[in-house]
């Protein structure tokens, strides 16, 4: 080829930069050698945005669908039109576009013999950014080409980075509002965060608490990840590394984020004067974009954290209003409050070893408690009786699992429903012979079933004001004797397989 690029004055040669990055991966696909070394020449020292080139050669179309089939990261391809066919370079650029619907890659077309491909047919049939005739690009024409295509290359990539971000923050936010307590909270966040952001998984999270009046705060750790995962616990301020604690100290009193050189520190304010903080650390700085990604996660996590920080205020009170009212009837039963405590722990126990799914096993613990609300209706002379209840009484007795269940079942919530289950079913027996309904095996609710057996073990070992507390073994052989009969064979063994851990809940909790 007698001219590979026109004459042109000379033209400085910008200034080389300190490259900050991987270099720009330009493709040159041509069938003419001596195209491919001028271009290298041409292109010698060449920058953009600090980083240099990384030109590959394809000597035709087929060599350049392989180079395409295995790289992902080209920036620009410069394609002849006519290589092994007249037509080749054409159909490169559809299988680009087309088959691997990579539409990220800038595509120039070049060629020697503009007649056999005419320009307008090609730039309004084929999607291509440029095309070029081979006689029209001067080095420094070659040189503005390669400048306008990395820049189009750069912003579309930006766009896509963009538009993954906002679904990796859409995707993580999701995430953490399905998550129902603080500590599992925190830990998504930590998780999301990270995995976000593609940051070190060296990262804090913590609660910010008004002290007393509310002028002075303190700080829990309730969740830590990587290098910081000793912190985990309920840790103050004062006990993080002392870096972490000067930071945490400078973001509280400004109140607004704070960028360091090796880490990322946010605060957002909660209700009531407390809030909360991330300390997330980086081997780099963030960017632009990934602080306004991570602002726009944090304003969604703290509309989250003052959500879940409500329902677990709800949940605690809920579960308060619920052992207030089960000790007041324990109370006209003149039992202990042990009892109502007990029981809530070995149900949560037996639910667990059961397998039943974590939310079912917090709800039985939380409402299990209610099993004998009913007998608010119950006469004190009959509650209080020392001795054997005769007939009449022991019908009356009866009536506190229908009581039970009129007093809670007007609620629609799930833990004063399912109470109003457990109040009526947990004197039905696995043989059938069991009260009010008759009800027999599974066709008992498992919350009755488990409520059932926590009840009678614990009341067994506890003193009443009709009998003194059964020594272990005693009150061993009588669960024994009712496995298949009054309890679930299954829910026995439970218990008497794992007997030290349910002893231990009634020493932790003893009778007054």
């Amino acid at each position: 080829m007698d001219l590979i690029f026109a004459d042109e004055p000379n033209s400085p040669t910008p200034e080389a930069e300190q490259p900050t990055r991987a270099p720009w991966c330009v493709l040159l696909v041509d069938d003419d050698r001596e195209v491919h070394a001028v271009t290298r020449l041409a292109l010698k020292g060449f920058q953009f945005q600090g980083c240099a080139l990384d030109l590959l050669s394809a000597h035709s179309a087929e060599e350049g669908r392989q180079v395409f089939n295995q790289r992902d990261d080209i920036a620009l391809a410069i394609v002849d039109v006519v290589m092994e066919t007249d037509h080749a370079g054409l159909d490169l650029v559809h299988y680009v576009r087309n088959t691997l619907d990579n539409h990220r890659t800038r595509l120039v077309l070049r060629t020697g013999q503009p007649g056999q491909a005419p320009e307008d047919k090609v730039i309004r049939e084929y999607d291509i950014d440029d095309y070029k005739e081979k006689t029209e690009l001067t080095i420094q024409k070659l040189r503005t080409l390669l400048y306008s295509k990395l820049r189009a290359y750069r912003d579309l990539c930006l766009i896509e980075y963009q538009r993954d971000g906002l679904a990796r923050v859409l995707g993580a936010t999701a995430m953490v509002q399905n998550a129902e307590s603080l500590t599992i909270f925190a830990s998504a966040v930590l998780d999301q965060l990270t995995s976000l952001l593609r940051v070190d998984r060296s990262a804090l999270y913590c609660i910010v608490l008004p002290k007393g009046d509310g002028s002075a705060k303190e700080t829990k750790t309730i969740a830590a990840t990587g290098e910081f995962v000793q912190y985990t616990t309920d840790r103050g301020c004062a006990d993080l590394p002392e870096i972490v604690s000067k930071r945490f100290a400078e973001v509280l009193a400004q109140k607004a984020p704070q960028h360091f050189d090796d880490a990322y520190v946010v605060y957002t304010p909660g209700k009531n004067g407390g809030g909360n903080m991330l300390y997330l650390k980086h081997a780099a700085a963030l960017g632009k974009m990934d602080r306004q990604l991570l602002e726009i996660y944090t304003q969604s996590v703290a509309i989250t954290f003052d959500n879940i920080n409500l329902q677990d205020d709800l949940r605690e009170t809920q579960k308060e209003l619920v052992y207030t009212l089960a000790d007041a009837v324990e109370a006209r039963s003149q039992a202990t409050s042990a009892h109502v405590k007990r029981v809530a722990l070995i149900c949560e126990m037996l639910a667990r070893l059961y397998g039943l799914p974590e939310s079912q096993v917090a709800l039985i613990k939380t409402a299990s408690p209610l099993h004998d609300i009913g007998k608010v209706a119950i006469p004190d002379a009959i509650l209080h009786k020392p001795g054997k209840l005769d007939a009449a009484e022991w019908a009356l007795m009866q009536q506190h699992a229908q009581i039970g269940l009129d007093i809670l079942r007007r609620s629609t919530r799930p833990l004063m429903r399912l109470g109003a289950e457990i109040a009526l079913s947990h004197h039905e027996h696995w043989d059938g012979t069991g009260y009010p309904n008759g009800l027999k095996g599974t066709d008992i609710p498992i919350a009755g079933r488990i409520t059932a057996l926590a009840d009678v073990f614990d009341a067994l070992g506890s003193k009443r004001c009709y009998k003194q507390p059964w020594p272990q073994s005693e009150v061993v052989a009588a669960i024994r004797e009712a496995r298949g009969r009054q309890f679930e064979p299954a829910l026995v063994d439970l218990l008497l397989d794992h007997l030290d851990a349910f002893e231990a809940i009634r020493i932790e909790y003893p009778d007054d």
